[in-house]
């Protein structure tokens, strides 16, 4: 039988698989950063009802917050939205494929950040799971056509900004984790969903803010995509309840590497729903990202 951290991850990942699907068409009427706003701004009252209904539904005492919680809250939270801002600026760029392929480091990353900031280790055989999961994700990835490096300055952006955005993708797990920890509760479900909406309250605000500032109009326009903008919120906010749960229980980088599963959701979901081929290149890619996973599971 599964482990309960891998039967979550996937849920979460075949959820943000949804919230993208979604998301993306939504970017016909709104810009990137105001479709991203949604995910955020739409997500937090979920998180409010999810918060509430463990809240009324176990007893837990939390006599204090400690610093490290909201430092640590705080830190994710900034992290995820510069690293989703770096991942819309690639786009920006010719050699976006090289950014966008090396911003999937974010597990190996992830393990870095998490055996420096949170003391923990993996095993050896668990990493080389991550790698052929990586592996497997790149090589789906890959295009000759597109993906070419030279030495012109948008290749060299495109890498920096991919490699900075896995990091603080990375980093953002790793600060999420260690706040739900940092509360020293035995239910974890409870204090990583004090957590999420803690991270959700800071991420809503702060972007809130900044399109007040640059383009309030933003704001305005999701409010006129109620119905899909609503549906983007509930899936983020269902997607980042499992990740966040998920992520208190397990290793982030263990977490991290299952989900990228959704990548494989993205090309069934291309496959079933549009009807589109799937090349061998990419078949080629699924398989590692199995066996990847399936190292990772039976190691962890």
């Amino acid at each position: 039988m599964l482990d309960l951290w891998v039967i979550i991850t996937i849920l979460a990942a075949f959820s943000q698989n949804l919230r993208s699907a979604f998301q993306k068409k939504l970017q016909n009427d709104l810009s990137d950063i105001g479709a991203t706003n949604v995910r955020f701004l739409f997500g937090l009252p979920f998180a409010i009802i999810y918060f509430l209904f463990l809240h009324n539904s176990y007893e837990v005492t939390l006599t204090s917050i400690p610093n490290k919680f909201i430092l640590f809250t705080i830190i994710g939270g900034v992290s995820q939205i510069i690293a989703t801002f770096l991942l819309l600026k690639i786009f920006n760029y010719k050699n976006f494929a090289v950014g966008t392929t090396y911003s999937k480091t974010e597990p190996i990353q992830a393990l870095f950040f998490s055996i420096l900031i949170l003391g923990e280790t993996i095993s050896y055989m668990g990493m080389i799971g991550i790698i052929i999961g990586i592996f497997g994700v790149i090589f789906i990835s890959y295009k000759s056509d597109k993906l070419s490096y030279d030495n012109k300055p948008d290749s060299k952006n495109s890498i920096y900004l991919g490699l900075l955005s896995g990091a603080l993708f990375g980093i953002a797990a790793v600060m999420f984790r260690g706040a739900s920890l940092s509360l020293n509760l035995d239910n974890l479900l409870y204090s990583s969903g004090l957590t999420l909406l803690v991270a959700l309250f800071i991420q809503t605000t702060l972007l809130g803010i900044y399109l007040i500032i640059t383009d309030k109009n933003q704001i305005l326009l999701s409010f006129d995509n109620l119905k899909d903008c609503t549906i983007v919120g509930f899936f983020g906010a269902l997607a980042s309840m499992c990740w966040f749960y998920a992520m208190s229980i397990q290793n982030v980088a263990y977490v991290r590497a299952l989900g990228q599963i959704e990548l494989v959701f993205t090309i069934l979901m291309t496959l079933i729903y549009f009807k589109e081929k799937i090349s061998f290149r990419e078949i080629i890619g699924i398989c590692f990202i199995l066996i990847g996973i399936t190292v990772i599971i039976l190691n962890s």
